[in-house]
């Protein structure tokens, strides 16, 4: 018996804390520029994943309902002229911009726009592994006329915070509950998401992808002898850059390999090879904490 309890305090006490994540699909596939990118995806149906808003207690009860709560509305009249014209809307703080092209249709027509927030309990909440990263915007334009939309529409919405490549626009498909992602660019200079959209009315907002790690271990081994490594964020052709976060060394690597587990090392963000490894810290550290992200500037992001 003794033997048993002294057995069961040594476990407790070299347990070590294991972040369990729920696994999903890799989103990401080789494309011919070697850049991640973002194209329509269905994810599985959404957990209520909502964190409280401090508007949400101040609204009143017409501006609420089950999926939703109104915080601000934007109407607009517009002539033949100015659709022609490719006018352009910025609205809520310039946070959200609604464009409509040059010659993309001939008629009179409004033009709602809407920034919200979900309820609690909303079937609008992201799936598992994503959170908003903006509100919710929603646009709806009503042509006066019956007529034939000739080119798609832009819009963008504006982020705060960091990780930009985390980020991507997605919108609400309300015909399967499910959000969906478009095919968007990633200004970061200009902090925004920018893509082209080819339906008059939606609701779209900024999520963002949390398997993605930016922060952690990094531990290297022998694998091509060149700056390489190995990612389970990126898919393979991904240049990165990692950061010794300690001594602010960095190097720029490509993946070709997949890795580490992070069922095994939830820490490790990325295993790099040692001759990329040396330039950042020294081999016999073994690990080294870093900080990773895509080495180009502005990223085309497209899951499939």
């Amino acid at each position: 018996m003794k033997r048993l309890f002294k057995s069961l305090f040594i476990l407790a006490v070299l347990a070590l804390p294991v972040n369990c994540v729920l696994a999903v699909e890799n989103p990401f596939t080789d494309q011919e520029n070697n850049q991640p990118s973002l194209s329509q995806l269905e994810f599985k149906e959404a957990e209520n994943q909502l964190q409280a808003d401090p508007l949400l207690e101040s609204k009143t009860a017409e501006n609420v309902n089950s999926d939703f709560i109104l915080l601000n509305t934007a109407n607009f009249s517009l002539s033949q002229e100015e659709s022609w014209d490719g006018k352009k809307f910025k609205v809520f703080d310039n946070k959200f911009v609604f464009q409509i092209e040059d010659k993309a249709f001939k008629s009179d027509a409004d033009l709602e726009l809407k920034e919200i927030i979900l309820a609690p309990s909303s079937l609008m909440a992201p799936p598992l592994g994503l959170q908003l990263a903006s509100r919710i915007y929603q646009f709806d334009l009503k042509p006066i006329e019956n007529v034939k939309f000739e080119k798609d529409f832009w819009i963008s919405i504006k982020y705060d915070q960091k990780d930009y490549f985390r980020k991507n626009l997605y919108y609400y498909d309300e015909t399967t509950n499910k959000w969906k992602g478009i095919k968007s660019i990633i200004s970061n200079g200009a902090s925004k998401i920018i893509a082209k959209f080819a339906l008059p009315y939606a609701k779209v907002a900024i999520l963002e992808d949390l398997s993605i790690m930016t922060e952690g271990t990094a531990s290297w081994y022998k694998y091509k002898g060149c700056n390489c490594a190995a990612s389970p964020d990126y898919p393979k052709g991904t240049k990165l850059k990692v950061t010794n976060v300690d001594n602010g060394k960095e190097v720029i690597v490509k993946v070709n390999d997949w890795g580490p587990d992070r069922s095994i090392h939830p820490d490790r963000v990325i295993d790099l090879d040692v001759v990329a490894f040396k330039q950042i810290a020294k081999k016999s550290a073994g690990l080294c904490r870093v900080k990773v992200e895509p080495y180009q500037e502005v990223v085309v992001l497209n899951k499939n």
